[in-house]
């Protein structure tokens, strides 16, 4: 494909020369602009050059500026820049997925609500019964209380030594603590007691 850059302009017999500029700077030298006959429309080869958007300016002897534009290159002809046929699925993934998240995770924002990671380490299991699996490392301190977990849990976590004390002592509601010049009992904690009582004493368990 050749003739790219194309002007058509209201006077035969202009020296035109077209140049490529790409975020504010010229891209190469000046490229001249031939006209056809003389039908007043000036046309040159886009030069060799990396693909990319480039506006072009053309010039009126190199100082004045007559007319600009946009190209779109894909490094070797032109493209539409709305044409999406030129557009690849490794392309499009690639502009997705390496995409800044900053840029699309303000407040009020789709992106904004999606759960990420804050670093690399973003492996999740999820279970045959859709449940999200984790290994917990580490807790805030006092996020846990007592009142989280259900009394039979709480019971289950006790040793049986602290649940016998708790008894033997007569603190657990609904098992009284009985006691006797000869025994201690609590619930299925029984002790007997022998001794004078003066000079010494001594309690056993049963």
């Amino acid at each position: 494909m050749a003739n790219e850059l194309n002007t058509a302009q209201a006077t035969s017999g202009l020296t035109i020369t077209a140049q490529l500029f790409q975020t504010g700077a010229a891209v190469g030298s000046a490229i001249t602009c031939a006209e056809v006959g003389s039908s007043r429309f000036y046309s040159a080869n886009m030069p060799t050059i990396t693909a990319g958007t480039y506006q072009v300016v053309f010039y009126q002897s190199g100082v004045t500026p007559l007319s600009s534009g946009l190209i779109a290159w894909n490094g070797t002809s032109e493209i539409l820049i709305n044409d999406l046929s030129t557009a690849t699925t490794a392309g499009i993934a690639d502009a997705v997925w390496d995409e800044a998240t900053s840029g699309h995770t303000t407040s009020g924002t789709y992106g904004g609500r999606i759960v990420r990671s804050l670093n690399s380490n973003n492996t999740l299991q999820l279970t045959g019964s859709y449940h999200a699996a984790a290994d917990v490392h580490e807790f805030q301190p006092g996020v846990i209380a007592s009142v989280d977990f259900d009394p039979s849990v709480l019971t289950a976590f006790a040793v049986p030594e602290l649940q016998e004390i708790h008894l033997i002592h007569g603190l657990k509601s609904g098992s009284a603590l009985t006691v006797t010049p000869s025994s201690r009992a609590a619930g299925a904690v029984s002790q007997n007691i022998t001794g004078d009582g003066v000079a010494s004493t001594t309690v056993t368990r049963v």
